[in-house]
């Protein structure tokens, strides 16, 4: 039983040599044996390693923007609605037609800024949520990602953000000039102080224009500066909002809507209202 059992082995070892044999002196035969198990080359091994699952980077990146508007959201709401404006003396009797205008556009700056940063907010959230929930392809980087799947949502809160803060100086620079002329600074203590505000709100346009021109380090970008950004958010929101596939009604009443008040709000700052004219008394 021993011999028998060995047998097998030793016509194994025979076999295995003979197909050496053969390949060795058959190129054909070789390079059929070799093809079947093909060894991965340069290319395909960097391929392989520079994608990765970059959804949890981006969830990251969404959390940052929403954190930060969130914070300007809170500080909006007393800055803009509980604390009225001050009021200087010279407008008790009646109100300097400049001092008018800029109480009627703090209003207006107030309630846009308040919107903006509660709708990139909401975009930041859902976006946060999507990449959680629903499983989503490997990519090359957290950009390449972005531009796959959420380029929408990435220029939403990037865009509404923004705006929301630039309303949020220009609400701080209209607080500043009407605290200054109650303080009774002359004309240069409240230029000086529209001054400092307008150098930080276009110190901070200058950040984000730098960051939006870099775009994913790779040559892809939006544009180069904040202006090209917020035209293009509006042109896939138009699009995705009047497309067949993707016909989102309530989004295309929120852009009519959005244009008629800013329509409005101009008329109301350039045409005096009916009851701010002078009645006529007649006989």
């Amino acid at each position: 039983m021993k011999k028998i059992m060995k047998k097998p082995a030793g016509l194994s070892r025979l076999v295995f040599l003979l197909s050496l044999v053969v390949c060795q002196f058959n190129p054909s035969v070789a390079f059929f044996v070799n093809s079947k198990v093909p060894k991965p080359t340069t290319e395909m091994k960097a391929a392989a390693v520079s994608l990765a699952q970059y959804a949890p980077a981006a969830a990251s990146l969404f959390n940052n923007m929403k954190t930060p508007a969130s914070i300007l959201a809170g500080a909006m709401v007393p800055l803009g609605f509980l604390a009225p404006l001050p009021k200087p003396e010279s407008d008790v009797n009646g109100e300097n037609p400049l001092h008018r205008i800029l109480r009627k556009v703090h209003l207006f700056i107030a309630i846009a800024s308040l919107c903006s940063e509660l709708i990139a907010v909401m975009w930041a959230t859902v976006a946060v949520n999507q990449l959680t929930e629903v499983p989503h392809l490997p990519a090359e980087s957290v950009w390449h990602l972005l531009q796959r799947d959420c380029n929408l949502e990435w220029l939403a809160v990037n865009a509404h953000f923004l705006l929301g803060m630039l309303g949020f100086m220009s609400m701080i620079a209209i607080r500043g000039y009407f605290s200054a002329v109650v303080a009774g600074f002359s004309s240069t203590g409240c230029a000086s102080i529209c001054a400092a505000a307008a150098s930080g709100l276009l110190l901070m346009v200058s950040i984000y224009n730098r960051g939006v021109a870099a775009g994913g380090g790779d040559g892809m970008r939006y544009g180069a500066s904040i202006l090209s950004l917020i035209t293009t958010y509006v042109r896939l929101l138009v699009k995705r909002a009047i497309s067949i596939e993707s016909f989102g009604p309530l989004e295309l009443m929120s852009l009519l809507l959005a244009g008629m008040s800013i329509l409005l709000g101009i008329r109301a700052l350039i045409v005096p209202e009916a009851s701010s004219l002078p009645v006529k008394k007649t006989n």
